[in-house]
């Protein structure tokens, strides 16, 4: 069977758990050489154990911190001379607007992962991939991001910003051949999105909303965060896939 990454190299960030490491397992399927980024380094252990003998390496990053960003895309081409792939599928959550004594504390903590990790991630990725003749970049946000969820509107608001920035990453990175997407997830069954699955009404609800009656696993995130960077998608740049089973058809 043809590999669809055959030795590609790709960087995937919230590599640990959920979508990212879905991706993960799926690129290695596909043949690439994957480098994970997370700052849960237990998490990023067990992935290594899992995968000994693949041509996977791990690394801590905060991407909220730009020095940790490019210094982890300039690792990346110090051990493998090119980065052909980026995932940013980093990301945190906070619940509503209501508790006015920390909503400032939550919006500095959401947008400083999920909007500027993103952004500084992206912007070490680009110069790296237009030096090099091309590349593929997928942020991922959320089905939040058009429609805002009930009590996550910090969240829902990082999420707006992630689907904006693809499009002007997009637009702007065109003309060298780096293409940019972004996955919008629907109710996908992760450790980040545990308490929807834990409460059985909150749960019930937010599955009668869904035309297909069932949540997602982050497999089938995965597959198609691999068509996206894949040379199947070579003609498709700025776009926000929505992948949520019909939930806002």
């Amino acid at each position: 069977m043809t590999q669809r990454l055959n030795d590609k190299v790709t960087l995937v960030t919230g590599a640990a758990s959920g979508i990212g490491r879905a991706t993960v397992m799926r690129f290695l399927e596909e043949g690439a050489r994957v480098v994970a980024g997370d700052v849960d380094r237990e998490g990023l252990d067990e992935l290594a154990k899992e995968c000994r003998d693949r041509p996977l390496s791990t690394q801590v990053v905060d991407v909220g911190e730009r020095a940790q960003c490019e210094g982890l895309v300039a690792d990346v081409l110090v051990g493998a001379g090119r980065l052909d792939v980026l995932v940013n599928s980093a990301g945190i959550t906070s619940r509503g607007l209501e508790e006015t004594l920390d909503y400032e504390e939550k919006w500095d903590a959401v947008l400083r992962i999920n909007m500027k990790g993103t952004l500084m991630m992206c912007h070490a990725a680009v110069d790296a991939m237009r030096q090099q003749g091309g590349g593929a970049i997928v942020n991922t946000a959320s089905v939040n991001g058009l429609t805002p969820g009930d009590m996550q509107a910090i969240y829902s608001i990082s999420k707006a910003a992630v689907i904006s920035m693809t499009k002007s990453f997009a637009q702007e990175c065109a003309p060298f051949n780096v293409r940019v997407n972004a996955l919008l997830p629907g109710l996908t069954k992760t450790k980040f999105a545990g308490a929807l699955f834990t409460n059985e009404d909150i749960y019930d609800s937010a599955i009668s909303q869904i035309p297909m009656r069932r949540h997602a696993d982050p497999k089938e995130m995965a597959g198609t965060v691999l068509y996206l960077v894949s040379d199947a998608s070579s003609y498709v740049t700025g776009e926000c896939v929505v992948v949520d089973g019909g939930m806002t058809i």
